[in-house]
């Protein structure tokens, strides 16, 4: 489409941003108290909010046109034509995990909880740039969407400025036409969710998204006062050989558990006089029945023995590489 979609996007225009409601409180750690505590009251209602009114239409629209009619928005711009075809909404090009989950457009992930050291630092921050004016975090309650599909982007964008009175927009696309950059681009908004309690809304892409996780870990280190603040891991650790051998040998006794299961079946089922002649009863067509079954038994039990017995040379070799490793 010659870069329509993303073209869009670099329509979107920013919005000054507005403050915080006021927050009643004698010291700015009283204030920011009552900011954590008034999100904590507001956090189902916006969660409630966003799935209702924002993700289930996305997530369930059959095409474009209908989720336009939804939100009253004019969907002649964005009915976008693929190789000359009209484009369904389930179609793999707007579809996560390659395409593969049709029924999923719009992803959304709620931020946890700020802790009240975190609240307070960040209110400190911007009130010194402020020159100590209060300034109020519009963050405390927050959702990031992520799309995989720009023209998923923008109609999102396009829902929400229906939904919502915007108290708040930047374009942090505008790398994609300038090739310069210095945040993950997105579109950062803050709405009013009533009674002038804002909250914060990401619009991303999901690749995006995964690089800023990564690069967040980064700027805990660089934002890190004193090296005891980041003593623990920040990034996951790959597994050991030992951690891989230890999955091997508990899978291997889960085997060798079911060859013993075999092997007691068989003891309860020999007293068994299958040729019909005594046993006290049942006839031919149970016995019959009972032979295939332990016939059944001494197969599963044969091939369980045979994968124990590869299993136990792999698990030497890997115990033998797990020690040399211990050793280094």
């Amino acid at each position: 489409d010659n870069g329509h979609r993303y073209r869009e996007i670099d329509k979107i225009e920013e919005i000054p941003a507005a403050k915080q409601v006021d927050a009643d409180g004698a010291t700015t750690e009283d204030r920011v108290d009552m900011l954590l505590a008034t999100a904590d009251w507001r956090e189902d209602e916006f969660q409630h909010q966003i799935m209702s009114e924002i993700v289930e239409p996305m997530n369930t629209a059959s095409s474009i046109e209908d989720l336009c009619k939804t939100y009253g928005i004019d969907s002649s711009a964005y009915v976008y034509d693929k190789f000359g075809n009209s484009v369904h909404l389930k179609d793999p090009l707007f579809a996560f995990g390659a395409g593969t989950d049709k029924n999923t457009l719009c992803k959304p992930r709620f931020g946890p909880p700020k802790s009240y050291q975190r609240a307070l630092a960040k209110e400190k921050e911007g009130m010194k740039k402020m020159g100590d004016k209060w300034i109020g975090l519009r963050d405390l309650n927050r959702v990031t969407f992520e799309f995989e599909d720009p023209l998923m982007l923008t109609l999102a964008y396009k829902a929400l400025m229906k939904k919502y009175k915007v108290s708040g927009l930047k374009n942090k696309f505008e790398w994609i036409f300038t090739e310069t950059y210095e945040q993950p681009p997105d579109i950062h908004m803050n709405l009013d969710l009533g009674e002038g309690w804002l909250v914060e809304v990401q619009l991303m892409f999901a690749s995006v998204l995964t690089v800023k996780k990564e690069l967040h870990k980064f700027y805990d280190i660089v934002r890190a006062k004193e090296p005891t603040t980041i003593l623990s891991p920040l990034f996951d650790k790959p597994k050991t050989n030992e951690g891989r051998v230890k999955e091997e040998l508990k899978r291997t006794n889960k085997a060798l558990d079911s060859v013993k299961n075999a092997e007691r079946m068989n003891q309860r089922l020999s007293f068994i006089n299958l040729d019909g002649s005594g046993g006290g009863g049942g006839g031919s067509g149970e016995n019959k029945r009972l032979r295939e079954e332990i016939e059944e038994v001494k197969k599963e039990n044969k091939r369980l023995k045979a994968f124990i017995r590869e299993k136990m040379v792999d698990e030497a070799r890997m115990i033998d590489e797990a020690r040399e490793i211990l050793e280094e």
